[in-house]
């Protein structure tokens, strides 16, 4: 199955550094095919025969562990449900982050979350475990940080921008299936 794959907070500012070569080569060491990655953020897509999501996301968060020492959370979409979240965008503006979720949110969170943005002028709606966040002005200004969603939500999350969406759907469809 091809799985599309963020990674949450490796290589910013000097930070948690994995080089994408390193990635790679130790997820292709223990069965994952056809492995790609973009740019240096840890934006992967590759496949495996595991069906499940949830053992993807675990098994590589405890490779990436492993090979690297520290703990990095895997945010894991089988091809089929990222393309369905991406046309299901809500917002057509051009300042779109998008979080991507571990799990679907309980509803009750999803309102908690709404409520403290209310008198934002950014704007949040999910469709399954995609959080979008239409930015009225940047990203370092908008209430929807990665750390609050993920409080509040009680998830793992990764955000990133519409550019980096997108563009992860266009590399997947380049990647003989």
């Amino acid at each position: 199955m091809k799985y599309i794959i963020f990674l949450r907070a490796i290589n910013v500012g000097g930070n948690r550094k994995i080089k994408m070569l390193d990635l790679r080569e130790v997820l292709t060491a223990n069965a994952y095919q056809n492995v790609t990655t973009y740019i240096q953020s840890g934006n992967v897509i590759a496949e495996h025969a595991e069906t499940s999501y949830e053992w993807v996301q675990e098994n590589i968060a405890a490779l990436i562990e492993d090979a690297f020492g520290f703990d990095v959370p895997a945010i894991v979409f089988p091809l089929d449900e990222y393309v369905q979240g991406i046309l299901q965008k809500p917002f057509e503006e051009e300042k779109l982050m998008v979080h991507f979720l571990s799990q679907v949110p309980e509803a009750v969170d999803l309102d908690t979350l709404k409520e403290l943005g209310k008198d934002q002028q950014d704007r949040c709606e999910i469709t399954g475990r995609f959080l979008y966040v239409n930015l009225s002005a940047g990203v370092s200004d908008s209430i929807y940080s990665n750390k609050l969603v993920e409080r509040v939500l009680r998830v793992k999350a990764t955000a990133r921008n519409w550019r980096t969406v997108t563009t992860m759907q266009e590399k997947s469809n380049k990647i003989r299936r």
